[in-house]
């Protein structure tokens, strides 16, 4: 019974520690994540400057 209790005990600890790095890990994506769709936001003023950029390209003649 002892043994077994040792091996049981052994397991938890195992899989709380897994768990705990998942946990880090997790939040290591959830700020890059983050940090990515600050880099892809568009606001409205950009979004309006690239339509009349747009606009402006195909009244060019080529």
């Amino acid at each position: 019974m002892d043994m077994l209790t040792v091996v049981l005990i052994t397991i938890l600890l195992i899989s709380f520690f897994t768990m705990y790095l998942m946990h880090i890990r997790m939040k290591q994506l959830r700020k890059e994540l983050n940090d990515l769709r600050d880099r892809v936001t568009i606001t409205g003023e950009e979004l309006m400057r690239l339509s009349s950029d747009i606009e402006d390209f195909k009244k060019i003649n080529i």
